[in-house]
This record gives structure tokens, C-alpha cells and sequence, in this order.
């Protein structure tokens, strides 16, 4: 086209109405296709869930569970914990239904300390803590009793030659690693009376953080399990300082504790469908891991987002704001991993209906003071699902309109569509989507064939420590989650045909989106050959990458027959759209293939075709499958 100044002109106006389109949209509007900010729920729906949200109820929530890391009293453990109860009375408060408090018992003992201190009595005389100050610092498990002994340093004191030419029978044993690890190689295979662990995950940034710990109750015939106490990185290193300047230390622990009968104490309430299908949605956040650590942000801050959402969504319905659900909404609090097993395995008639989890886990941190991210788990490529796409939508939707776009700034030096709260901060609202990690309730759903999602903030500084307390939190982090959750669970609940659709649309779309991303993967390992020998094989992995993309997408297209009020009829409208994945296969395949010619040239070899070998041959038979009671936890780095 002749370039003229008429032309660019021309050029120049258009661009300026898109724009103004696209604010006009932020008013109200619906109609233009241009609109920058989309996701799958009407614009209608989505502000009357901003208004309503809070993130001070929230943060209210935290405190009320959590106002801070305290001794239990008995009647805790006779009765019904805390947190239970005020999820219990808030629940009712709200307007959900069939509120109830289930406990199951367990094998494991509940231990809880009453008297904690721990003593220097030489070189000098000083408290360095006590339970009733610092709740964590004393590992539970630990076994009654007054005992004063000397103190050995061991290092790290992971590995027997820590322990090499330094006798610590009778003695209390100070390293860096964990208490379990101490408690192993000084206690039960060495005879000390204790250990004094300072093990930390940032003991650089965070010294004074102390890790919550336990040991072992159980010792090996002839020995006890001692006591264990953690301490931070400033007062280890102070203890192993004394002692490495050739002066005597020693200490006194004081240790009375009483244990109970094991039990997993859980919250459950329902949002109730409409009658129109059995079908369910559960929305869950652990309220304890163990019943000492008691977390701000791991979990309290998950289990009071869950309740906020449950109260904004029983409001937006009863006012006519968002449809009525279809489906019945579960709400669970429990004991992690090992309370929502207990409720499922005792609830079999509801785990049967359940078609999507959203898990909350670790949700209110402050981002840019903790230099978090809100982080967005997918599920692993060996369960697809159309679940990704829903929550990933909402999520992209809301961080693009909390974050000031210098594109936009004619419109003034803010975000888009603020969403902040009164008490809270001016952040960005910063957000990740990654791949399948595990160790929280999601697996457990994933396990038992219910696709879950998990939301978490991260990376936490105060993660498992004694400084996981309420100050870390936010009420506008709070407040955007609860948008990002509410809504992906009003979509879930209330889906029928017409969203199943917009749903494919989605997943097709954001389908052509990772296959594309796969391709890149597999042009990256034929740029990165060296030599006539890595180039095949870089080119059969190039292909298998596609050809592996190419089969989840069909898959995550097939599984949004769920969202169909008939899924059988779904699921034939569906096969549709799969050609369409196969054809943008082939074409990736051929750019693959083409690219593979021109890397061959370079290298001076002929282009050859790849052939399985037997052994391949043979693999390619194998299906991997969920195996129930298996593991989906994603650690250690593993990509999945």
C-alpha cells in the first residue's frame, strides 16, 4: 500500500477510535469485538462482584482464627477447635446451608505442650524461650521432663561424621538441620538427651524466623524420644559461637505436655443448586496443619478468602446479580491432605458429583513487600481439563486491569479498573500461572478424578515459621482474589450450554496458544544441535513435543462436556472442534519439519525422517493413569 499523509492520517484516527472503544468498554459497554480486557463472564456480573468483594471481611476472618500463634486450651480438644467454630458461626451468619462440624478419628495422637522453657544456665543465666512467647519453638512430640545438660555442636549435623570424635551421650546436641535429622543420629542412634535444631529456609533474610518442626514420638527399643527445641538462626549461631570459643554452655529444658486422642476436626457448608443436575462444585482451604502451628497466611488466609467468597456470592444471588447456581457448591475447611481425605472417603455420595475443585491456599500476603506473585497451579498434562482455562481467564482478567499500562495513560496513571480496599495496598496485583505442583487439598481431588486448581501466593518469607502472623497480610491481595475466586466459581456453579461453548472457545483458543508454545519448545532442540548425531534425535523430540500438546488439547477440549446439561450431546458437539486441533498440528508439524531440512543443510547432512526403535515402540503402548491413593505432588523441581 502507497504510504501518503492522508493514509497515515486515516491510520491515526482508527487507532484512536480502538482506543476509545476499549475505555468505553471499562464503562459499561459490550458490544465492541476490539475490547482489551475480555474474560468468560459478563461485564455486568463482573463489576457487581467487585463492589461486593471485600477484602477487610477477609482479613477480619484471619483474625478472628488466627488473632495470633496461642496455646490451645484443653477444652480445644474436648470440644471443637477455634477456627472451627468461627467458621461454623460466620458460615451461619452468611446465609450458607447445611453448616456442620464433622471430626474423624486418627491414629496419630494429638500432642500439646502447657509448659515450655528453654534455659541458658552457664555461662550465664538466661531465657531464650518459651512456649507462651514463640508457640513453634518447642517441637511437638517432645517428652516430659527438667532436664539440665551440657551442649554439643555438631555443624549441620546431618551425616555421622558430624558426629565423628564428639561424644554426646547425656548431652543436648545443637546443628542446623532438621530436628527429625538431630533427633535420628543423636538421640536414637547416639543417646542425647535432646537437640536444639536452627534450621531456616532464608536464615540470611530472616534470622530471627523460627521453622515449625516436630519430631518423632516413637523411638527405637531402649531409648526415648528426648525433647527438641527450634530456635532462629540468630540465637543458634549465638550458641554455637559461645561454644566455639572454647567456653562450656549449658541449658535446661523444661518440657510438660499432654497428649490426645488423634482427630480430624472439618467445617463443611453448601451454596445449594437449583435441582437441575446432580452435579457439584467444592471450594477448599485447610484450616490446620497440625493443631500447633497456627498459620496467617498458611492457611487462615485461604480459609477466610473461601468464607468471603461464599458470603459475596449468597448476596449477588439473593439480589439477583449472578444467576443462581445450578450445581450445589461444597465449601471444606479441614486438616490438610489428610482431612479432606476423611470427609470424601466418609461422603462418597457427594465426592461422586464433584466436577472441579478450586483449592485456596496461602492467598493474603502483601505482594510487593514479599516480593510474591499470585500463582495460579494448572493441572499436570496427564489431567487435562478445561479448568485451567476458566481460572487462568479470570485471573489474567483481573491483574490487567490492576496494573497501570503506560499504553493507556491518556486515560490517567492508574490501573484500569481499580480493585483496592480501604485498609490495604496500592500494589500491583502481580500474578504467575505454572505448572502442576502439589502438597495441598487440589491433589486430593486430582487423586479421586476431580480436576482442581490451586491458588497460592508465592514466594512467602514467613512460610512455616513463627513470623507468619497477621501483619503480613493485605486486604486489597484479599480483595482481588476473592473477585478472581468468586467469579470462576459463579461460572462453574451456574454453567450451562451457551458458557459450555464460550468455555470451548476458550480452550481452543488458549489450545492454539500452547501448541504453539510446544513448537518453540521443539524448534529450540533442533537450534540447540550441535552435530549430524543430536540433530535426529533433537528433531523426534521436536515432533513428539507437538505431537504430546496436540493429544492434551484434544483432551481438554473433550472435558468441557462436563459444563453441557446433557454430556453426551456435549460431548458430539465438542468432536467438532477437534479437527481443528489436528489441522493446526499438521501445520506446526510441517514447520517442524521444514525447519529440520534447513538445520540439516547447515550441518551438512541429508534430512531423514525418524523411526521408533522397538524400545519406543513398546513405551508408546503405555498409558500413564491416575492410580488411586497415588501422589500428585509435584516436588523437588519436577517438571510435570
Amino acid at each position: 500500500m502507497r504510504i501518503t499523509t492522508r493514509t497515515l492520517t486515516r491510520l491515526a484516527c482508527s487507532t484512536i477510535t480502538v482506543a476509545i472503544a476499549g475505555f468505553t468498554l471499562l464503562g459499561g459497554s459490550t458490544s465492541a469485538q476490539e475490547r482489551e480486557d475480555r474474560t468468560l463472564l459478563p461485564w455486568d456480573q463482573l463489576r457487581a462482584i467487585i463492589n461486593e468483594a471485600s477484602g477487610e471481611r477477609a482479613m477480619h476472618h484471619v483474625l478472628e482464627l488466627v488473632p495470633y500463634p496461642r496455646i490451645r486450651s484443653r477444652a480445644e480438644y474436648e470440644g471443637h477447635f477455634r477456627e472451627n467454630e468461627v467458621i461454623a458461626r460466620f458460615a451461619t451468619e452468611y446465609g450458607f446451608d447445611d453448616v456442620k462440624v464433622e471430626s474423624f478419628p486418627t491414629a496419630q495422637r494429638s500432642w500439646q505442650g502447657w509448659q515450655g522453657e528453654l534455659w541458658i544456665t552457664a555461662p550465664e543465666t538466661r531465657k531464650l524461650y518459651d512456649i507462651h512467647d514463640v508457640a513453634i519453638s518447642l517441637a511437638p512430640n517432645s517428652e516430659n521432663g527438667d532436664v539440665t545438660a551440657e551442649v554439643v555442636d555438631v555443624g549441620v549435623g546431618e551425616r555421622p561424621e558430624d558426629y565423628a570424635h564428639k561424644d554426646v551421650k547425656g548431652k543436648v546436641v545443637l546443628g542446623s538441620a532438621t530436628a527429625t535429622t538431630l533427633q535420628r543420629l543423636a538421640v536414637f542412634e547416639r543417646g542425647a538427651v535432646g537437640v536444639i535444631s536452627w534450621n531456616a529456609l532464608r536464615p540470611e533474610s530472616y534470622p530471627d524466623a523460627i521453622l515449625s518442626a516436630s519430631i518423632g514420638g516413637n523411638a527405637p527399643q531402649g531409648r526415648t524420644p528426648g525433647f527438641g527445641w527450634i530456635v532462629s538462626p540468630r540465637v543458634g549461631r549465638e550458641l554455637a559461637d559461645t561454644l566455639g570459643k572454647g567456653q562450656s554452655l549449658t541449658v535446661r529444658s523444661i518440657v510438660r505436655a499432654e497428649t490426645f486422642p488423634g482427630e480430624l476436626e472439618t467445617v463443611h457448608a453448601t451454596i445449594k443448586g437449583d435441582g437441575s443436575t446432580d452435579q457439584a462444585v467444592v471450594i477448599s482451604a485447610h484450616l490446620h496443619e497440625g493443631y500447633i502451628k497456627q498459620g496467617a497466611n498458611d492457611d487462615a488466609s485461604g480459609s477466610g478468602l473461601i468464607l468471603e467468597m461464599g458470603r459475596t456470592y449468597i448476596r449477588l444471588i439473593k439480589e439477583g446479580k449472578l444467576p443462581r447456581p445450578r450445581r450445589t457448591v461444597h465449601f471444606l475447611w479441614v486438616p490438610e491432605i489428610s482431612g479432606t481425605n476423611a470427609w470424601l472417603d466418609a461422603h462418597p455420595e457427594v465426592a461422586r458429583t464433584l466436577i472441579a475443585d478450586l483449592n485456596f491456599d496461602m492467598e493474603g500476603l502483601g505482594l510487593a513487600r514479599s516480593g510474591s506473585r499470585w500463582v495460579l497451579h494448572r493441572t499436570p498434562d496427564t489431567f487435562p481439563t478445561y479448568l485451567n482455562d476458566v481460572g487462568q481467564s479470570v485471573m489474567e482478567w483481573v491483574a490487567a486491569i490492576n496494573q497501570e499500562r503506560v499504553r493507556f495513560r491518556d486515560n490517567g496513571y492508574r490501573f484500569t479498573l481499580p480493585i483496592l480496599s480501604p485498609n490495604g495496598s496500592q500494589d500491583p496485583f502481580y500474578i504467575s500461572v505454572e505448572k502442576h505442583y502439589g502438597s495441598s487439598d487440589h491433589v486430593v481431588y486430582m487423586q479421586r478424578g476431580v480436576p482442581a486448581l490451586m491458588f497460592i501466593t508465592w514466594p512467602d518469607m514467613w512460610y512455616h515459621s513463627s513470623q507468619d502472623t497477621p501483619d503480613k497480610l493485605d486486604p486489597t491481595q484479599f480483595r482481588r482474589a476473592a473477585v478472581v475466586g468468586t467469579a470462576s466459581l459463579s461460572l462453574l456453579a451456574s454453567a450451562g450450554d451457551a458458557t459450555a461453548i464460550k468455555v470451548a472457545g476458550e480452550s481452543l483458543a488458549r489450545g492454539t496458544e500452547r501448541l504453539g508454545t510446544a513448537e518453540r519448545k521443539g524448534l529450540g532442540y533442533l537450534a540447540d544441535a550441535t552435530d549430524a548425531a543430536s540433530l535426529p534425535i533433537a528433531y523426534a523430540e521436536a515432533k513428539n513435543a507437538v505431537a504430546h500438546q496436540q493429544g492434551v488439547e484434544r483432551a481438554v477440549l473433550a472435558s468441557v462436556k462436563d459444563l453441557f446439561a446433557d454430556a453426551t450431546g456435549g460431548t458430539r458437539s465438542l468432536a467438532t472442534l477437534l479437527p481443528l486441533v489436528d489441522g493446526r498440528a499438521a501445520a506446526l508439524q510441517a514447520d517442524i519439519t521444514a525447519y529440520h531440512a534447513l538445520r540439516a543443510q547447515q550441518l551438512g547432512v541429508t534430512p531423514v525422517e525418524p523411526t521408533r526403535t522397538a524400545a519406543e515402540v513398546e513405551a508408546s503402548r503405555i498409558v500413564a493413569a491416575r492410580v488411586p491413593g497415588g501422589r500428585m505432588l509435584g516436588r523437588r523441581g519436577r517438571n510435570q
